[in-house]
């Protein structure tokens, strides 16, 4: 939960809907707009430690939610809370709240896919955009994660997807809660390739957990970190669960009507967009996310890391220039508007 991480700079506040979030919440300096920055899965805000003291140093705003199911934010069972549109209302309703007109959005792979949802939904609520390791994924209401599978089995001889049916199964919380040092070296592995074997291809999740010794955790993720984390995952905190629902949402058709609902031209992105792909990330294939927005983002920029999945924090000081100069050379340099 943000005040595990963050004591001093965390707040909660129950929307109007009346589901509350944890947020990491830090004003700008002089003429600095806010930024959005959204997590994956299985984290919280506190995968954003080391962009928030950087761009809080730097005189930005900063608001980091522990999104649906994490941390201290409400962990709903009903997996319809989980949609895209909706967790997307949640954070302009979030915005409403601060009076917070228009922000810059930074997303990390889940987080990726509620940006882009929140650029279909909200446009007129950012000034430009950052996706992390995920790019910005078009409405997809036929959203079909064995297609995708065997696509990507044609095209790179492997599965991307294939640990979504672990993750789907009525189980899967319980097993990575009883394993839990398992689950954080496989979510934080030494190699990154590692996931090649035990999460990409179908059936490997469950092999892993049920016969295969654990893989080790990365070394970059430190002793201190690694208790921060089981305390944001201890099963007094709800586990994996609220964060699985994600995956089931999705595979569910959760957010299938609502996705075809949206007109075509809502797909596209006429406002400064930046992405980071990662090298060694074998489940976001870097030419997927770069072909994929080609279509759909005017103003693109692209750039590359040697690592795997976790660039914002393996690869922290150059995501934090990249990011900074971007956010200079597209609306870091006036204050975000007060509704």
């Amino acid at each position: 939960m943000a005040s595990v991480a963050f004591p001093n700079i965390s707040k909660t506040t129950r929307l109007p809907n009346g589901t509350s979030y944890n947020y990491v919440f830090v004003e700008p300096k002089g003429d600095k707009p806010y930024i959005l920055f959204l997590h994956d899965f299985p984290s919280s805000s506190f995968d954003w430690r080391h962009q928030i003291p950087f761009f809080s140093k730097a005189g930005y705003g900063v608001i980091v939610p522990d999104l649906l199911g994490y941390g201290g934010s409400d962990k709903p069972e009903v997996l319809e809370a989980y949609g895209l549109k909706s967790m997307s209302d949640d954070m302009v309703s979030l915005l409403d709240h601060l009076q917070i007109k228009d922000v810059l959005g930074v997303g990390h792979d889940w987080g990726s896919f509620l940006l882009s949802r929140l650029a279909n939904y909200h446009p007129d609520r950012f000034i430009a955009y950052v996706f992390l390791d995920i790019g910005y994924w078009a409405p997809y209401a036929d959203f079909d994660v064995d297609a995708i599978n065997a696509q990507a089995e044609r095209q790179f001889g492997y599965s991307m997807f294939g640990y979504w049916h672990f993750f789907n199964a009525p189980n899967s919380a319980q097993i990575m809660i009883d394993n839990f040092e398992r689950s954080m070296a496989l979510c934080y592995p030494a190699d990154p390739q590692a996931l090649l074997q035990h999460l990409c291809p179908l059936g490997a999740a469950r092999k892993y957990y049920e016969t295969q010794p654990s893989v080790a955790v990365a070394a970059w993720f430190t002793p201190a970190e690694q208790t921060t984390y089981r305390q944001i995952f201890s099963a007094e905190n709800g586990g994996f669960a609220g964060g699985l629902n994600w995956y089931k949402a999705q595979i569910g058709r959760v957010n299938a009507a609502d996705e075809g609902a949206l007109p075509s031209e809502r797909y596209h992105i006429d406002k400064p967009t930046f992405l980071v792909v990662c090298t060694k990330d074998p489940v976001a294939i870097p030419a997927i996310q770069t072909e994929g927005m080609k279509p759909y983002v005017k103003q693109l920029e692209i750039e590359s890391l040697d690592c795997g999945h976790w660039v914002q924090i393996v690869k922290a000081n150059e995501v934090n220039e990249m990011l900074k100069g971007f956010f200079d050379r597209h609306g870091g340099d006036g204050v975000s508007e007060k509704l």
